[in-house]
């Protein structure tokens, strides 16, 4: 009988992962394929999510990738980040009552504060990105203007 939600996690991640990837691709606008780039690079973030789980850089690394990934996309942060909490219900049907199911929540519930956090960075770069580019774009205007 497994004790740890760790264990869990490890010894199912192929179903974990997959069904995990599956949640991820159906909140996309579009239906979105595993063999798209996107769809591999979501699969792969996911995958060093489930890897490092119990947190350090490499779960942030793991998180950030998969938050620039929605960040990009037309969706709030509500439901890009509910994919956090979807995850924390799969792990939950793996491992049994006293293996630790609170600290698993209070993982996810860690884990969804840092990908807001990084979600709404990558956020704030887009548009930072695009005021630049509208002020590029109205300083090249009026120089032609001008001239």
């Amino acid at each position: 009988m497994m004790n740890n939600w760790k264990q869990a996690v490890s010894l199912n991640r192929t179903a974990v992962l997959d069904r995990w990837s599956s949640a991820g691709l159906g909140m996309f606008p579009e239906h979105m394929s595993r063999a798209t780039p996107a769809g591999e690079a979501l699969a792969d973030a996911m995958g060093t999510v489930l890897d490092n789980i119990g947190g350090g850089v490499d779960c942030r690394e793991g998180i950030e990738r998969l938050t620039r990934i929605f960040a990009v996309q037309p969706l709030p942060p509500s439901k890009s980040l509910a994919l956090f909490g979807a995850l924390c219900d799969l792990i939950q049907e793996f491992i049994p009552e006293d293996a630790g199911r609170e600290a698993c929540r209070r993982r996810m519930d860690e884990m969804t504060l840092e990908a807001f956090d990084c979600f709404m960075e990558n956020r704030e770069n887009i548009y930072r990105l695009k005021v630049d580019e509208a002020r590029s774009q109205m300083h090249m205007l009026l120089r032609r203007a001008v001239s």
